[in-house]
């Protein structure tokens, strides 16, 4: 499992490779918040090649949402197949993340 953060003008891509779980999800949102102190206007966060998500990770995206609804910060998820979704409400990210093979319940 891996994250990768890249930083582009007002832009940040946040790609996680591998599982995304309760060990990688305080990594994550550290590097959510080092986007907002970047002042990022649009946040990607891709998971296309994210193969497990556990209830701590879905959380932290779900607090992901919240946060960039409330700063005005625009929210892409990138998933498997190539499939892209604007999220603008944290009840999205459930049936986001239940819609998609091959995840699995990591925990």
């Amino acid at each position: 499992m891996a994250l990768h953060s890249v930083l582009l003008d007002d832009e940040v891509i946040l790609s996680i490779d591998g599982a995304f779980d309760v060990v990688l999800a305080p990594g994550y949102l550290r590097a959510v918040e080092a986007a907002f102190a970047a002042e990022a206007r649009r946040m990607v966060v891709d998971l296309a090649l994210t193969t497990a998500v556990d209830a701590v990770a879905a959380a932290a995206l779900t607090e992901t949402v919240a946060a960039c609804a409330s700063r005005g910060t625009h929210l892409v998820l990138a998933m498997p197949a190539g499939v892209e979704a604007e999220v603008t409400d944290p009840a999205q990210i459930k049936p986001l993340l239940n819609g998609f093979e091959p995840w699995q319940d990591a925990g």
